[in-house]
């Protein structure tokens, strides 16, 4: 009875001894496999078309992913300039070159990037790959942008100039103390604008016997400075590539109040 007893132990044992080194070879088996993926992980490489682009146009997104993996699905990616978390738009699947491309069509003036993902699988693992910054222009009122100064002037709803009704625009009015005839308003354009817009002139609730001057800078260099009297306008435009700081200043007689109909600067933000 102890020899049977003794024998059944060590048969016991030996399969014990077994399944444990089988499971062990499995775990070593997928831990080197793990491995082996991460070690040979897909290499992402994603470009954009263009990297200045404007409101309602559509940016080309190209990636090439290697080792080749013919109709796998890679997703599309972005994230804003101003913002850490990635957000998917959109899925494709590699060609038999493992290339896929992209179109995204740009709604708001923001600054971006793109990023395409191939996830892993029993090939390789999983890769990513960036583009460059996309800086996306539009057209944005500059009353939009908090003034960094002021002095006798404000942002109004609207007003009239030589007969035409321009919302969003600037004016000055009369200060304190007299004469209170000069004023000026500053916005921080923080080198992110292109280019600049409006109309100025006499604003048309001024006396017939008023006038005004009106000078607009960028980083203190003068960029426009013009005269008007009553029904007197002209359209200014010019370029503030690489501007941090746009002003206005105005100089009045006669109570007239200086006037910029509907200044708007193009911006990526």
């Amino acid at each position: 009875m102890y020899r049977r007893t003794l024998a059944l132990g060590v048969v016991l044992a030996t399969a014990l001894s077994s399944a444990t080194a089988l499971a062990s070879a499995d775990a070593a088996s997928t831990h080197h496999d793990g491995a082996q993926r991460a070690a040979h992980s897909y290499r992402v490489v994603a470009k954009v078309n263009k990297t200045d682009r404007m409101v309602d146009d559509k940016v080309k997104i190209k990636a090439k992913v290697t080792p080749a993996a013919p109709g796998a699905s890679v997703t599309l990616q972005l994230k804003y300039d101003d913002q850490k978390k990635w957000k998917t738009v959109d899925h494709g699947r590699l060609n038999g070159q493992g290339k896929v491309t992209f179109k995204d069509k740009l709604s708001s003036p923001r600054v971006r990037k793109y990023r395409v993902v191939k996830p892993a699988d029993s090939k390789a693992g999983a890769g990513s790959g960036e583009t460059e910054k996309v800086f996306v222009f539009g057209w944005r009122d500059l009353t939009s942008i908090p003034a960094a100064t002021s002095s006798n002037m404000s942002k109004v709803e609207t007003l009239s100039i030589n007969g035409v009704a321009y919302p969003s625009s600037v004016h000055s009015y009369v200060g304190y103390p007299p004469p209170g005839n000069t004023g000026s308003i500053e916005y921080n354009l923080n080198r992110g604008c292109k280019a600049f817009r409006g109309t100025v002139g006499l604003d048309d609730s001024s006396p017939a016997s008023g006038t005004a001057t009106i000078q607009l800078s960028t980083d203190g260099a003068q960029r426009y400075s013009g005269s008007f009297a009553l029904t007197q306008s002209a359209a200014v435009a010019f370029d503030v590539t690489n501007v941090f700081r746009l002003s206005i200043a105005t100089t009045t007689t006669a109570n007239g109040s200086a006037a910029v109909g509907t200044p708007q600067v193009l911006c990526s933000f």
